[in-house]
């Protein structure tokens, strides 16, 4: 079969990555370049050139499709580059954090660790999200409904425990009171780390993006099209027709939808019996986020002492974070989001991204989704699942070729692989 892909993101190149050995695939991607949200831009300080991420900026190497999935790209024997995921939080008109976390006990002679009620409040939160997990949390209870977050300290709970969750998600810190509680605690549910030492965090050593190109490397059967977003879908007898923003058409037997719900959406408007699922896609509400890679420590700490790898400033109602590289790259090299505050001074790069909200109307959403069902037209993608992750970007490329391809090789590979381990 002929199968058309919408979007060159992680879900949509997993997609055809699995399909390859069984399948022609032509891929429309919007943008000029290949990745979706894995959007990695390279930064100059001496002599060395860094690889920063812009979108996606972590891994985990306890995600098992998705690691299993960079060794099969052929992506080196240690891809991974693993760094303490020490957090400082601040509010902006405050010079002192609330919480500067342990990083290691090396690093940590030269800093000021900082823990007392925010410390505590950041186990709480890790603690409510792992329960929420081993109850089975009903997908529609709020974060203010899952638990009692009066019992904690004045403050604690916007500036610290709803912080966290809106630097993730780009909403307000007063939004986060609203947000589908299991969604949110998909990210924060570990028991609070000791206080000697960081919990580790991954990030790929040349980006998140080099995945999306190293899966390309390995296609033989596919057609990729950059910059061709696609505009339509329309019905070609028993076939398919995707019909770019160009006028160019691809007719093909089945459509992996692969873009974010919107513009799935735009894309079913032509075709006939898709309101319902128009209707369901449209439940989907978004944050818009912006990031800058930049050379000056804008967004850190005042005093170096209290400097973190994940840096939050609470501020007017919004919480963003800057990352700093230099835990792993030995380099002043930092990402910030720069939606709601100013600008670096020595920018590299930007890039403005549209993210869902995990709401209990998503939670909806989804459930309705997988009930809907039209032959011949599937959807990958994060959204799709509670956790926007890249696993659960794999997971859903995973489904789709299930039903496409059961008997594809590289799908044996990937699932039997995890299932032993």
């Amino acid at each position: 079969m002929r199968i058309g892909i919408a979007g060159a993101g992680t879900a949509g190149l997993v997609t055809a990555w699995l399909l390859d050995p069984c399948h022609e695939t032509v891929v429309l991607e919007g943008r000029g370049d290949l990745g979706g949200n894995a959007r990695t831009v390279q930064a100059r300080v001496g002599d060395r050139t860094h690889c920063l991420d812009l979108g996606v900026h972590e891994v985990s190497d306890q995600f098992p499709l998705w690691s299993r999935l960079v060794r099969s790209a052929g992506l080196g024997p240690d891809p991974l580059l693993s760094v303490p995921a020490s957090r400082t939080v601040q509010h902006m008109d405050s010079a002192r954090p609330y919480l500067v976390g342990p990083h290691t006990p090396d690093a940590d002679r030269n800093r000021e660790v900082i823990l007392g009620p925010a410390w505590e409040a950041l186990g709480r939160l890790g603690l409510e999200a792992s329960r929420w997990e081993e109850e089975d949390l009903d997908g529609e209870a709020t974060v203010a409904e899952a638990a009692d977050w009066t019992t904690l300290a004045a403050n604690m709970t916007n500036d610290v425990v709803y912080a966290l969750p809106a630097s993730v998600f780009g909403c307000g810190t007063h939004d986060v009171a609203d947000l589908a509680a299991r969604s949110v605690g998909g990210f924060f549910a570990a028991p609070q780390p000791p206080s000697s030492a960081a919990a580790p965090m991954q990030s790929l050593r040349g980006g998140t993006q080099e995945l999306a190109r190293a899966l390309t490397g390995h296609l033989s059967a596919a057609d990729i099209h950059l910059s061709a977003p696609l505009h339509r879908l329309e019905t070609h007898g028993e076939q398919f027709a995707m019909i770019e923003t160009s006028g160019r058409r691809h007719l093909v037997d089945a459509v992996v939808l692969a873009v974010p719900p919107y513009a799935a959406a735009a894309a079913l408007q032509s075709l006939a019996g898709c309101t319902g699922l128009r209707s369901v896609l449209d439940a989907f509400t978004y944050q818009e986020l912006v990031y800058a890679a930049h050379l000056d420590p804008f967004g850190m700490p005042e005093d170096r002492r209290h400097w973190s790898t994940i840096n939050v400033t609470v501020h007017n109602g919004w919480s963003e974070t800057t990352t700093w590289y230099g835990p792993g790259y030995h380099a002043e090299v930092f990402v910030s989001q720069i939606t709601h505050r100013g600008a670096p001074r020595l920018e590299v790069a930007r890039a403005a991204f549209r993210t869902p909200l995990p709401t209990p109307a998503a939670h909806r959403a989804r459930c309705r989704l997988a009930e809907r069902r039209k032959e011949g037209l599937y959807f990958a993608g994060a959204y799709t699942s509670a956790l926007d992750s890249q696993e659960d970007a794999v997971v859903s490329a995973v489904d789709v070729a299930r039903e496409l391809a059961p008997a594809s090789p590289r799908l044996t590979q990937l699932t039997t692989s995890c299932q032993e381990t």
